[in-house]
């Protein structure tokens, strides 16, 4: 029986080559540009019943970051053969590589013999897989709704005074000063939408130095059930490396920005799943009102989130218009 290999690379012209050589030595290969059609493919299979043999995954995509695709894909299919390559062995952790327990590590450039050698020495220790490992359904508990307040503040009014106050305020999840023509980024909550506008339009009236307020309602997109399954089942995986690591990630020493996006309805199922599974993405929260989606970014320095936006945002078919609030260190200014 032909054997069948996921390939997931960028790399047009080693994804050809690769599929030529191995179907030369019996393998079909279905080949996958970016991490996000390596989830739907790895789900569609699975769903159809259909064996797959192996993943072969580069550890660089243009979308998600390898090693985060690697453990959602070992934490879903753990009996799933996975053989890593990579360009740039120099930007590997060998310690995160050897927790992640993958069958084979391979470094470019290498040939289809090499990789068809792998796969022998794989497939002669275990048999295909070809069931999707059931999970219980959990009920989820009644949550809370959730609101973004985007504020400007009067050019004559206390700033740091009118922060303090709402910083302080009851049901206030995050209270951020930012640059750019919004002021201030809250989160509020409450048992619904409706009663944040009613009660904050109140607060914010009897509060001085308030110029005007945006609100944009976080919701929940309407996705392809496949993302959902994906989405929770990186959900998982972020939560159980919460848990061994004993505590959630630290953001003391590095920088915040958030993102006011625009993007075409069509496009938001491949949006909002290459955002939410960005390396640099910690929230990405559907809204609706005056934008789509609106995401909390991080990286080590300011021109890192900048290129983020630049190379992995902007860029996104679908995306409309990316807006940039960097988070303001009050006791810095």
């Amino acid at each position: 029986m032909q054997k069948r290999i996921l390939l997931v690379d960028d790399e047009s012209s080693l994804r050809r080559t690769l599929s030529l050589g191995l179907s030369q030595k019996g393998y079909e290969t279905e080949p996958c540009e970016n991490g996000v059609c390596a989830l739907k493919k790895l789900d569609l299979y699975m769903k159809n019943d259909v064996g797959l043999d192996a993943v072969v995954l580069d550890i660089r995509l243009p979308d998600i970051d390898g090693i985060k695709l690697a453990k959602i894909i070992k934490f879903k299919y753990p009996g799933l053969p996975l053989i890593l390559i990579t360009g740039h062995r120099d930007m590997i952790n060998p310690e995160e590589i050897k927790n992640l327990k993958i069958s084979a590590f391979l470094e470019k450039p290498f040939s289809a013999d090499e990789l068809s050698d792998q796969f022998v020495d794989i497939m002669e220790k275990q048999e295909s897989i070809t069931e999707v490992i059931a999970t219980s359904e959990k009920e989820e508990p009644a949550k809370s709704k959730s609101t973004y307040l985007l504020l400007r503040i009067k050019d004559d009014a206390d700033f740091f005074e009118v922060h303090r106050q709402l910083y302080y305020m009851e049901n206030v999840l995050f209270c951020d000063a930012t640059k750019g023509d919004y002021d201030i980024f809250m989160i509020v909550q409450s048992d619904s939408h409706e009663d944040i506008k009613t009660q904050w339009t109140e607060k914010l009236k009897a509060l001085e130095g308030i110029k005007d307020v945006e609100y944009l309602e976080v919701g929940k997109p309407v996705l392809e059930d496949s993302t959902n399954e994906i989405l929770q089942t990186a959900d998982d995986v972020l939560a159980n490396e919460n848990l061994e690591q004993g505590k959630a990630r630290d953001m003391a020493k590095r920088v915040c920005s958030y993102l006011l996006m625009e993007v075409e309805k069509e496009k938001l199922d491949n949006i909002f799943l290459t955002l939410r599974l960005s390396e640099n993405v910690i929230y990405c929260d559907y809204t609706t009102g005056k934008f789509n989606l609106v995401l909390f970014v991080t990286g080590n320095y300011f021109d890192e989130i900048d290129k983020f936006v630049e190379e992995k945002v902007v860029n996104l078919d679908g995306v409309l218009k990316v807006k940039e609030y960097p988070i303001v260190n009050l006791y810095e200014m």
